[in-house]
């Protein structure tokens, strides 16, 4: 038996949580910046810049939260606007020239350090559909048309005189806050705002609905199918989910068939795999059909609540399988697989490789050498292996 295990590298959710660690302290930065003058006042380009640092910052800080939600569900895109923007809010932190910005410079350093340790970690792929793509892009239209038609048509507006300030009216307007210190003087003014309060208020609505529809959906699949299976395993006078540890199945050959089924006397068991493999499970053991490759399949199943993940590595998936599990979880993750693929197994994240062909060899070789043990003992030994 060959058993592989590494020592655990630093994980998705030690990452998130510096990634929200270095957004709060953006955050308090940029409002304590706003509150406080800096330590070496700037002048020119300089000056501007620390003007727009102490608000920017704040905005970094909050698209960070954002980008920390997608790396804690492994995606790639997440992964890498938080490296972006954690190198942004260093850029603040120095910008800034306060003291109040050294703990932010400090902390997003070493963020860089970590996020860079656990690249491997999020491989999940985003796969926007052509209505997201579409409303992402319409967003970005309403918001450049009102930029540029406020600052065209600004000797039609009372407030309005650079870039600045149409941003800010354009903002205001779309987002049907309305303060009302930046208003339209005239009838060609007027028409523009009418133009800008309808599509603003419904182009933010139709990209919400378009982004957050699926995560909603999904959610409500998997708290349906919770609620199902709680159901099944009670009528069955069976131990609740919320008493048993949860273990996902990954890929699931006719080898693990055994496996799965002394797993279901102790744990609540769900085998995500594909039509043809694993023919018939035990009525305890629910079935996902999926590609276990997706990150999507994987999350509709549950893998995030699980506390422990088997994977039958089978070629040429194996790395794929394994890799995509622990850019959901941090669980164990125990792979079946050949020996010489142990190695490549372990880099993608498997915690434990198991090769079943020396437990083989090593029980037949006990088995035959007991005859050469006296019968008494031969019995005993056989009666306890029966059993």
């Amino acid at each position: 038996m060959s058993d592989s295990v590494h020592p655990r590298r630093p994980g998705v959710r030690a990452a998130v949580w510096i990634v929200v660690a270095i957004a709060l302290t953006s955050i308090a930065t940029g409002v304590v910046a706003i509150l406080t003058e800096p330590a070496v006042e700037g002048a020119g380009v300089v000056e501007t810049l620390q003007s727009a640092a102490e608000f920017s910052g704040t905005i970094v800080g909050f698209a960070l939260l954002v980008a920390a939600w997608g790396m804690r569900r492994g995606y790639r895109i997440a992964f890498v606007a938080a490296v972006v923007l954690v190198g942004l809010s260093a850029a603040h932190g120095i910008v800034q020239f306060r003291l109040v910005s050294v703990p932010l410079v400090v902390l997003s350093v070493g963020g860089l350090v970590v996020l860079v340790a656990t690249s491997e970690r999020f491989g999940r792929s985003s796969h926007f559909t052509a209505t997201q793509v579409g409303a992402l892009l319409a967003l970005v239209g309403v918001f450049c048309y009102g930029t540029a038609g406020a600052y065209t048509l600004r000797r039609q507006f009372d407030g309005v005189e650079g870039v600045v300030d149409a941003i800010y009216f354009t903002v205001v307007t779309a987002s049907t806050v309305g303060y009302g210190d930046v208003h339209a003087a005239t009838d060609p003014g007027r028409l523009f705002a009418i133009s800008l309060a309808i599509l603003g208020p419904a182009t933010i609505a139709a990209a919400a609905g378009s982004l957050f529809q699926p995560a909603l959906e999904a959610h409500l699949e998997r708290t349906g199918r919770r609620a199902m299976t709680t159901n099944d395993t009670d009528a069955a006078g069976g131990t609740e989910d919320g008493d048993a540890p949860q273990i996902a199945v990954l890929d699931g050959d006719a080898t693990l068939a055994p496996v799965i089924e002394g797993l279901a006397k102790h744990a609540s068991v769900t085998v995500v795999t594909n039509e043809a493999a694993v023919p018939s499970l035990p009525e305890n053991v629910s079935r996902f059909v999926g590609e276990v490759t997706g990150g999507d399949t994987l999350e509709r199943a549950g893998l995030e609540r699980c506390e422990g993940v088997l994977v039958a590595a089978v070629e040429p998936d194996a790395d794929g399988v394994v890799a995509a599990a622990r850019s959901l979880t941090d669980a164990r993750i125990v792979a079946v697989a050949e020996s010489d693929s142990s190695a490549s197994l372990t880099r993608h994240g498997a915690d434990v490789v198991v090769t079943p062909d020396p437990v083989l060899v090593e029980t037949v070789v006990d088995a035959v050498l007991e005859a050469g043990v006296p019968d008494s003992q031969s019995s005993a030994s056989a009666a306890s292996q029966s059993g």
